[in-house]
């Protein structure tokens, strides 16, 4: 019988899935030790615990940028161009556009821009964006007062700004779970399964348990999905619990059978 593991980390997944999904038949290859302590060294900060083992592990994965890139660091700590980047750097490039051009921003703006940059702070939470949406529509963030915590919730600019920002995920591994999740989704295209009949069905002939496959993750906000790899088969069971305006789901993620 072959081995299921339940509830695998973001690293796991992505180590499983990599050779199988990624753009070449390799395993997952993380970012440099250098690299990240040349960054952390030039930034003034050491990187979350969950974000930098991340990135060590699986930094260079193709999964991070196979529908929203991944930012990465940089050794001089230099912002923008995929780099891990301030959000009040880009409100800074942005303010020296507006002047170029002898623009003036709105009340909001022109009252942050009055004061010193390294005062903004004190109207503005400063976040370290690491992931945004493909098309630039939204960032992922860390407040900059959470950085020392070694797993802390993750934000996003939910009104296309740098100015606003709202709650996005719990904690950098839950953040990191739905992503890569849902890049493996977009890239098999797996269907979703909501009869619970058929669920249960489905689960008994792969053998999963289900009593085991509904046990949370041990981070916060472990439990907005579950997991169970069959790692003779290479299939992903991936069950959701049933949540405001929607039903219990599962999707079964496995490579493509050739003919």
């Amino acid at each position: 019988m072959s081995e299921k593991r339940y509830q695998i980390s973001p690293i796991e997944l992505v180590q499983w899935a990599e050779p199988l999904f990624g753009d070449e038949e390799s395993p997952a290859q993380g970012i440099s030790q250098e690299l990240v302590a040349s960054y952390e060294a030039a930034a003034g900060f050491r990187l979350p615990a969950s974000l930098r083992d991340y990135l060590l592990t699986c930094g260079r994965a193709s999964l991070n940028d196979m529908l929203h890139p991944m930012h990465i660091p940089d050794k001089d700590a230099k912002p923008f161009g995929g780099h891990l980047t301030f959000s009040h750097d880009y409100i800074e490039d942005a303010m020296l556009d507006f002047r170029r051009h002898n623009e003036t921003g709105n009340e909001e703006q022109e009252r942050l821009w009055a004061l010193p940059k390294e005062r903004w702070e004190e109207l503005l939470d400063n976040f370290l964006l690491f992931w945004r949406e493909n098309q630039g529509c939204w960032y992922a963030g860390i407040r900059k007062q959470d950085l020392d915590q070694p797993d802390p919730p993750v934000y996003f600019n939910d009104q296309d700004t740098m100015y606003h920002w709202a709650p996005f995920a719990n904690s950098i591994h839950s953040f990191l779970l739905s992503t890569i999740l849902e890049n493996l989704e977009e890239e098999t295209g797996s269907d979703e399964i909501e009869d619970p009949a058929k669920i249960q069905e489905v689960l008994s002939q792969g053998g999963v348990d289900f009593q085991r496959l509904c046990e949370p993750y041990p981070f916060p906000g472990g439990r907005f999905c579950h997991t169970c790899l069959d790692t003779g088969t290479n299939t992903l069971y991936v069950y959701g619990e049933e949540a405001e305006n929607r039903p219990a789901y599962l999707k079964v993620i496995k490579p493509w059978e050739e003919d």
